[in-house]
């Protein structure tokens, strides 16, 4: 599927933005990055994910999405985060247990103390258009709100992901910039 279709198809259907087709088909090569982002590291994440046959290994390739789209050490983020969002809220709605912590965590950890890797700063949307960076994030886990709301009520996996769940909602109320909790 080249990026025009993908675009289309993203436009006609908001309920693909993050399913599975739509993940599956990403192009990460077509973000822009610093020379250190690694577009084949997202897409061996993402197809690892696709195929994980349990908790652990969807848990391993989330983790390895979050380190292909970021500068974990000096706390930036690369455009590929905001496509990369789409995926960590499908995880936390779909995959209780070790995958759905390991894609509150990447939010948790990003929200407020990450920022845009500099000369990266925006995200062109196939969609939308050029968007900031933090913004295009934001709108993501705004968009997600009542998913988050469901989730947060809900007492699978031993329910561990609750509060943190909670957390990132009043985080997504305060602002990026603010500190929750």
């Amino acid at each position: 599927m080249d990026l025009e279709a993908f675009s289309q198809v993203m436009r006609e259907n908001p309920a693909l933005r993050i399913g599975r087709r739509a993940v599956e088909h990403m192009d990460w090569d077509r973000i822009p990055g610093p020379t250190w982002y690694l577009p084949e590291a997202a897409r061996a994440a993402v197809k690892a994910l696709t195929r994980s046959a349990d908790a652990r290994q969807a848990a391993r390739a989330l983790a390895d999405l979050r380190y292909a789209v970021t500068n974990d050490h000096a706390g930036t983020l690369y455009p590929a985060a905001v496509l990369a969002t789409s995926v960590l809220l499908k995880a936390i709605e779909e995959r209780p247990g070790p995958a759905r912590q390991e894609a509150l965590n990447a939010l948790m950890d990003w929200w407020g103390c990450f920022h845009p890797e500099p000369g990266f700063e925006t995200y062109e949307d196939p969609s939308t258009g050029s968007v900031v960076l933090i913004e295009g994030i934001t709108r993501h886990v705004r968009d997600a709100k009542d998913m988050l709301h469901r989730v947060a009520d809900d007492p699978s996996g031993g329910g561990r992901h609750r509060s943190d769940v909670r957390l990132l909602l009043a985080k997504l109320r305060e602002g990026w910039g603010a500190e929750a909790g």
